[in-house]
């Protein structure tokens, strides 16, 4: 499923609603009826269920209508904007950015925020726009993005419900009156009367369209750095069961965060490259880390490890001395591992920062740091 994107209201008669949603279409829109109850008011009306705006560029086209053409897009939408506006929120007035999500009701970027208004509860509408999608690697991984141009389209709202608001106040002032009175029966109002802006949804329109178009957002099958060729991962796993641990640890360790390995054996060199993509070179700045075997294998190395091991190496560790494990399955199972490190890797390395939510959303403790800022060195290194 490509990403949809939707500005969504809590309206004071209907809760959490769905105002309008944009997506991508390989052709003309389609308006089939759904069986969903779409109930509306002044408040929460946008363009009629009938109506369809449409945007095209020269392979794709771009439709904005008040529900998803597809049903079931409908109601995991309905599901998002409940929970973008009454469960997964931020505390503070002015609203902010969350994830939330999973893989059977999709994955979601949400930003909240508030228009004034002196008719409305509170003298404040709230509003959000959020993004939906299957892939939760390649939402995140749109964050940096999506963030900025939603805080962009807010801006502006904003700005011209703020001017409206104070023409209102000026002219005839309601929050004394309102506090004194209570709330007016006919406070319904929609977002182009809050901004004064009758085609409000054209622009959210050509808005939507533009942050949908963006390259970030165009799903695209990921070109990632190919994993290392078949080797077996016996020799790894004769190692893991014969070494001292500590000794083990330090070699894999090195391995994954990119410090550099000298070692006498080839073997035994090539047995820990399984660990890494193919292509990785170690940081010419890092210290050396000498392995040498005097009856006993031991490592020389001036660093220190940390207190606890990469997430790879801890998992990797535990397949290698697994007994119960073959080596015809093993090398599936390393090779699992480092793809899905590489990937989180990419994640991160497209997003251009190590944004502490992203991180969180994929998984990568602190512990995990050294490897992944070796890795990004990498990727950028192998454009």
């Amino acid at each position: 499923m490509d990403g949809i994107l939707a500005l969504c209201h809590f309206c004071e008669t209907h809760g959490p609603c769905v105002i309008l949603c944009t997506q991508r279409s390989k052709g003309e829109p389609l308006q089939t009826p759904h069986t969903l109850t779409v109930t509306w008011c002044e408040a929460c009306q946008s363009i009629d269920l009938s109506q369809a705006l449409v945007s095209r560029d020269d392979k794709t086209t771009y439709v904005t209508t008040r529900t998803p053409q597809q049903q079931d897009l409908a109601f995991l939408l309905k599901q998002a904007a409940v929970r973008s506006l009454s469960c997964e929120e931020e505390t503070s007035k002015e609203g902010g950015t969350l994830y939330f999500g999973d893989n059977e009701r999709g994955h979601v970027i949400s930003h909240t925020f508030t228009l004034r208004d002196s008719l409305a509860r509170g003298f404040y509408r709230k509003y959000s726009i959020i993004m939906l999608m299957k892939d939760k690697i390649h939402l995140l991984n749109s964050w940096p993005m999506l963030v900025k141009n939603m805080k962009e389209v807010v801006k502006e709202l904003q700005t011209q419900a703020d001017a409206v608001n104070g023409e209102e106040q000026a002219q005839r002032p309601q929050r004394a009156l309102r506090q004194a009175q209570g709330l007016s029966r006919n406070s319904a109002r929609s977002l182009s009367q809050l901004t004064g802006r009758p085609a409000v949804f054209g622009h959210i329109h050509l808005w939507f369209t533009w942050m949908l178009s963006c390259e970030t957002v165009v799903e695209k099958p990921s070109v990632g750095l190919p994993l290392p060729p078949f080797r077996s991962p016996s020799v790894l796993r004769k190692l893991a069961m014969e070494w001292e641990e500590s000794v083990f640890h330090v070699a894999c360790f090195c391995t994954v965060t990119g410090y550099r390995m000298e070692i006498d054996n080839s073997l035994v060199e090539d047995g820990f490259k399984i660990l890494l993509p193919v292509n990785f070179t170690p940081l010419h700045s890092a210290p050396v880390c000498r392995l040498r075997n005097d009856g006993a294998w031991v490592a020389e190395w001036s660093g220190q490890l940390p207190p606890r091991m990469p997430t790879l190496v801890v998992v990797a560790e535990k397949g290698l001395k697994n007994e119960q494990l073959p080596d015809s399955a093993l090398v599936p199972y390393i090779n699992g591992i480092v793809l899905k490190w590489l990937h989180i890797a990419q994640s991160i390395h497209w997003s251009k920062g190590t944004n502490p939510q992203l991180l969180q959303a994929l998984g990568v403790q602190s512990h995990d740091m050294p490897l992944i800022n070796y890795w990004l060195t990498q990727l950028s290194l192998n454009k």
